[in-house]
């Protein structure tokens, strides 16, 4: 277990490999992420905080985004990147 040195982000674009159906808690809003399809999403955390990559998120907003799992999406491109040690 990884913890974050300081606050962290990877924002990338990725693709859908399988049918996501997600939803957003405000304002309430349902999405379907259609295999093949391709969305600019974030992971990210907070320093001190166990990092944490086993989602993909369409914004840090946390109650409006869509929260996909990472095995759903293959990344195909790190557009930019915040590591959350300096290693």
């Amino acid at each position: 277990m990884t913890i974050a040195e300081r606050n962290w982000w990877t924002r990338a674009r990725v693709r859908f490999l399988e049918e996501v159906d997600v939803e957003a808690v405000h304002p309430r809003r349902r999405r379907v992420f259609w295999q093949g399809e391709e969305e600019v999403m974030v992971q990210w955390g907070l320093a001190g905080r166990r990092v944490d990559r086993s989602t993909w998120w369409t914004s840090i907003d946390v109650n409006g985004a869509y929260i996909v799992m990472a095995p759903s999406v293959e990344v195909l491109e790190v557009l930019e990147e915040q590591p959350p040690t300096s290693w």
